[in-house]
């Protein structure tokens, strides 16, 4: 793949990253990460592919109605990984009111490539002070 295949590649897995949390898609993101890969969620505990594989039953993402949207802001690339800075917009639901909360995130994503494909090696963010509602 040329550069501008590659940067066009890594960007339509942001995407599709977004489109499988925003249907719940919970068996479909482990497929997303690494063998080794880490998400490293704000205020929470670092989870392992492992943990993406067993523990992430998607009852969060269900109750809460989570959606998001990611603006991609930068991408570096070489020949075995992609780093990509983004910010994202989420919003989630209370479930017993139905009342919507939105935030504001910076997103950081490495990529790996392997076997001629992306996949998350590492994906970190942390909420935007000030912009919760």
């Amino acid at each position: 793949m040329s550069f501008q295949e590659e940067i066009k590649a890594v960007r339509q897995l942001v995407t599709a990253y977004a489109d499988t949390l925003n249907t719940a898609n919970i068996g479909l993101i482990s497929a997303f990460y690494t063998d080794d890969g880490l998400f490293m969620p704000a205020g929470m505990k670092t989870l392992t592919f492992q943990d993406l594989l067993t523990r992430n039953n998607g009852s969060y993402i269900k109750r809460t109605k989570f959606h998001i949207d990611f603006t991609v802001e930068d991408i570096v690339l070489d020949t075995r990984y992609a780093f990509v800075q983004a910010t994202a917009i989420t919003t989630t639901h209370d479930p017993l009111t139905g009342q919507p909360s939105t935030k504001q995130s910076r997103d950081f994503f490495v990529f790996r490539k392997e076997r001629k494909a992306w996949k998350i090696y590492r994906y970190m963010f942390n909420y935007v002070a000030g912009q919760q509602h």
